[in-house]
């Protein structure tokens, strides 16, 4: 039996259908045994036996599929051969003579194509089951016992036939196993590396790819075998990767690496590293590339995210000059150290970063007296670096004032705030901002002493009070008694019209004395502040001015909710609800019915009542700028003085609070008092 001729007769098939394998069986004992195959590892010759005879049996016929996926059973028997993607199957039983027709084996052809088979194929084929039939009733060759004969076919598909002892035979067969074992552990790790890996030609087309390739670039198998490496090489990399290439082909570097980018299917860059070598044929040709491929897509988008922050980070670093920004490491050794902390103390940032902590810009008996503070706070010893970071360490606001040491040994003072930085939840450095608040520090004890002057003067003012109040009130009284004593003994004497004028100055001079007492201590005013219920006020001024009200026949009107509490002093909301009352009853007009509507309301964080009327009005575009000045009246009404309105806005915005009037002449007047409840 020429095995030599079973191998031709083999590949002969595939060639005339042009097809990529083809395998030859004999049945024994109704077994199916295989006799030669072309396009198939050794450790796939027992899965293509075993899907053939699925179908082929002992059946006399010719078997053909032209396109396998339509079939029935195509699911089923997928499972025998899942690395082959099978679309085109052809089985022809080898008769031994017509006379007894013993099938004797198969020819079977396969292909990852469909296909129709014409005639003159056909009858080729069937040309060929007859010889390989007459070859299996020959006698076989009868060998030497100590010389053995390996048949098979060597690297380039040619047969191949080897003499030698049974010891020597034995040992080139444990060769070829263990190379096709090696292969095979080859194709594993191939198919299912983690990384992309793809064996590409000398011109750059690809050969093989594993999953790993089609999912960093998106395209199928069969799309990036109808494509070159540079057709998704980004053109800005190219040069250097063929650059890399040439070097390995002229012997110059074993293997390279490089990251550079490919163009995904859908248009996205994909940034890669990529390893390469090559393998060469005995010739010393170059037989393929092998491309390793990792995808760093996403390492490169954060990385450019955190140089984008780093740069931002650096340029807000770079444009503080107005205050220091110094970072640390865990340790408390300077990491940074920014313009403004140059300008601010006087070092380059080299003499400090990575050689000190911030402990040499302070003063030395700060830090212990801040030591002694925390050391008995917390129970623990705390001192150096930790005295300035420790509340940021534990989580708790670290905002201080300090005094910073220049360079030239001058200090100064500035507010710092200290906070920790963190990765993965650990500490990793401290972020101390400092703001110099030396001419805030200067303002403070300028305003300090204005506020001790003010408070001079508040108090030399409060004596004038005292003295308006007593000594000028007594003599003005003095003088209105005086004059009454004289009206009574001498009414005569106030026929004259001087006595007359002398008799009015007098009583206005007391008025004027009570209105300007009562202004200056509003203004001097330090009455404690109460919660005070708007409605419980305005009932007491209704039943104080019940008869007022009875004889000017107003009607008012109370829709205040029960408590409306506002915060105040009792004797100025008194004071108020009481001179915005009379004001109604004084200008109500005399041609309709009076009313007065008093309203109230919280609204965001002050109490607003409302005091609306239907009277006079005021014409507001000709007084407004003046209703609240003092002596300021703007009705014929001899009881007005003009210092009601001005007393109660002094009074409203002592306690925090505004007013404001609408009002239109001949309708109405509407006052809006704002006071806070809190």
């Amino acid at each position: 039996m020429d095995l030599n001729e079973f191998y031709f007769l083999a590949k002969l098939a595939t060639q005339i259908t042009d097809s990529k394998i083809s395998l030859i069986t004999t049945v024994d004992n109704n077994e199916p045994k295989p006799v030669a195959e072309y396009g198939i590892l050794f450790d796939q010759i027992p899965r293509f036996v075993s899907f053939s005879w699925q179908f082929l049996d002992s059946k006399k016929d010719i078997v053909t599929f032209q396109n396998f996926e339509e079939e029935p059973g195509f699911q089923k028997n997928r499972q025998f051969l899942p690395d082959f993607p099978i679309q085109f199957f052809l089985g022809i039983p080898i008769i031994r003579n017509k006379k007894d027709g013993l099938v004797m084996g198969h020819l079977s052809i396969f292909d990852d194509k469909p296909k129709i088979l014409n005639q003159s194929q056909i009858q080729l084929l069937t040309e060929i089951t007859s010889r390989i039939s007459d070859l299996i009733c020959q006698k076989p060759i009868e060998l030497p016992t100590d010389e053995l004969i390996l048949q098979g076919r060597n690297p380039g598909d040619e047969p191949l036939s080897l003499f030698g002892s049974s010891q020597a035979i034995s040992e080139i067969q444990k060769l070829q196993k263990e190379l096709r074992a090696s292969e095979t552990a080859f194709r594993g790790n191939f198919d299912n590396a983690a990384v992309g890996m793809a064996l590409i030609d000398e011109n750059g087309k690809w050969l093989k790819v594993n999953k790993r390739v089609c999912e960093i670039v998106g395209y199928t198998e069969s799309e990036l075998m109808q494509l070159t490496f540079q057709d998704i090489t980004h053109p800005e990399d190219l040069n250097a990767d063929l650059s890399y290439l040439e070097e390995l082909v002229a012997d110059k570097r074993k293997f390279y690496q490089m990251e550079k980018r490919y163009f995904h299917k859908n248009g996205n860059t994909v940034y890669i590293i990529l390893a390469v070598s090559m393998v060469k044929t005995e010739e010393g040709k170059v037989n393929y590339f092998v491309s390793q491929i990792i995808d760093i897509t996403e390492w490169k988008l954060v990385e450019q995210k955190l140089k984008i922050a780093l740069a931002k980070n650096q340029a807000i670093l770079d444009a503080s000059t107005l205050v220091s920004i110094i970072t640390t490491d865990a340790e408390g050794t300077i990491t940074d150290f920014n313009n403004g902390a140059e300008k601010m103390l006087g070092y380059n940032s080299d003499e400090l970063i990575g050689k000190f902590t911030p402990e040499i810009l302070h003063i030395e008996s700060e830090i212990e007296s801040r030591s002694k503070l925390l050391t008995s706070e917390y129970n623990q010893t705390i001192e150096g670096f930790n005295v300035l970071v420790y509340n940021a360490k534990i989580g708790k606001p670290n905002t201080l004032e300090w005094i910073y040491k220049r360079k030239d040994g001058s200090t100064f003072p500035v507010l710092i705030s200290i906070t920790a930085m963190k990765q993965n939840e650990k500490i990793s450095g401290y972020l101390g901002v400092a703001l110099d608040i030396s001419e805030l520090k200067k303002a403070e004890a300028e305003i300090q002493s204005l506020l001790d002057i003010t408070n001079e003067q508040n108090h030399r003012l409060k004596n004038f009070t005292n003295i308006v109040s007593h000594n000028l009130r007594s003599h003005s009284f003095g003088i209105s008694g005086m004059m009454d004593i004289l009206q009574k003994s001498y009414p005569d004497y106030f026929q004259n019209e001087m006595m007359q004028l002398l008799f009015g100055a007098t009583e206005n001079l007391k008025l004027t004395i009570e209105d300007l007492t009562a202004v200056i201590k509003v203004n001097l005013a330090q009455e404690n502040y109460e919660l005070i219920d708007i409605g419980q006020v305005v009932r007491k001024n209704i039943e104080s001015l019940a008869l007022q009200i009875l004889e000017s026949k107003l009607k008012i009107e109370v829709n205040l909710s029960s408590p409306l509490l506002v915060r105040g002093i009792p004797a100025y909301l008194d004071s108020i609800v009481l001179n915005l009352m009379t004001n109604a009853i004084k200008y109500k007009a005399n041609d309709r019915s009076s009313f007065l509507k008093i309203s109230g309301a919280y609204k965001n964080k002050f109490v607003v009542i409302q005091f609306e009327d239907n009277g006079q009005g005021i014409d507001l575009k000709k007084h407004g700028d003046k209703l609240f000045g003092m002596y300021k009246t703007f009705h014929e009404n001899r009881e007005a003085r003009g210092v009601g309105l001005f007393i109660s806005k002094n009074q409203i915005e002592t306690m925090g609070g505004k007013i404001e009037v609408e009002s239109t002449v001949g309708t109405g007047t509407k006052f809006t008092v704002f006071l806070p409840y809190e």
